[in-house]
């Protein structure tokens, strides 16, 4: 049976939107997309048998998807107000945060400016929590190889490079039709906020370090965009993170292995909960 979805406008500026699923009182789970996604690529985990025991909750950074471009320039730092605002506005109790990607610089500037004291814990996807030219060997060919071409300002060079880095994001072809979202969503997000957000470089795990939260860690073991050794960061963090491995799959496990995936998430925060 498909969970039933709704749809949250974030009222401020920029104006947000998210989607949510599962029972309103019930352990809230809130995944962050990465650079150039939108709340989309999660609505199969919050369709899915999750949100039977989950309030799942997923939304558009400002600049991509459904959200609002803001008028004045974009830079990372704004990124922690909106997952701030996202929390407060669903009233969400101790929510467990599951950055992908991109999203571990979110969750990054989240804890630098507003400490870990509103979270229940963290799940990190493959989470990007050290990032820039020093960090360039923790990235695989499928984000590398196309670096450039996805700052692109020309539609033509960017949808190229766009299809490319989608191909190279799972272990094995995605069904026709989700590639085709994933595709439409990216291309949906205009250069200058991919410019922004992926200018620079920082290295979040000192924030890591210092959180009292449960933490733990779900990634594919064939991901080419973010490699496996992101993880090995993440546990040098945290050496108390647990660590579940999503055996053939690559950078989107809970498309690529659904039933995997939700098994491993389950796991990881009923053992925070138990750690809680």
């Amino acid at each position: 049976m498909t969970a039933i979805m709704t749809s949250h406008a974030i009222a401020g500026s920029p104006e947000l939107v998210a989607i949510a699923a599962g029972p309103a009182g019930a352990p809230a789970i809130v995944f962050v997309h990465g650079i150039a996604q939108s709340k989309r690529v999660f609505e199969r985990v919050l369709g899915g048998p999750l949100a039977a025991r989950y309030r799942l909750v997923a939304f558009d950074l400002r600049g991509h998807g459904d959200s609002e471009l803001p008028a004045e320039p974009l830079a990372r730092p704004q990124l922690a107000g909106d997952l701030a605002r996202v929390i407060a506005a669903l009233e969400l109790e101790r929510p467990v945060i599951a950055p992908w990607s991109f999203g571990g610089v979110v969750l990054g500037e989240y804890l630098r400016r507003h400490g870990d004291g509103a979270l229940g814990g963290i799940v990190s996807l493959a989470a990007s929590v050290r990032n820039g030219r020093d960090a360039a060997h923790l990235f695989g060919g499928a984000m590398m190889n196309h670096a450039r071409d996805l700052l692109s300002p020309d539609p033509a060079v960017y949808a190229a490079a766009a299809r490319a880095f989608l191909a190279g994001a799972s272990a094995a072809p995605l069904a026709a039709d989700v590639g085709e979202l994933l595709l439409a969503e990216m291309l949906r997000v205009p250069a200058a906020v991919r410019r922004a957000l992926l200018a620079g470089g920082e290295d979040y795990t000192p924030e890591l370090a210092a959180t009292r939260v449960p933490i733990a860690v779900i990634q594919g073991e064939l991901d080419d965009v973010v490699l496996p050794a992101m993880t090995g960061v993440v546990a040098a963090a945290r050496p108390d993170a647990a660590v579940h491995a999503i055996a053939s799959a690559g950078h989107v496990p809970w498309l690529e292995a659904p039933a995997a995936f939700a098994d491993a998430l389950d796991a990881a925060v009923r053992g925070m909960a138990r750690r809680g």
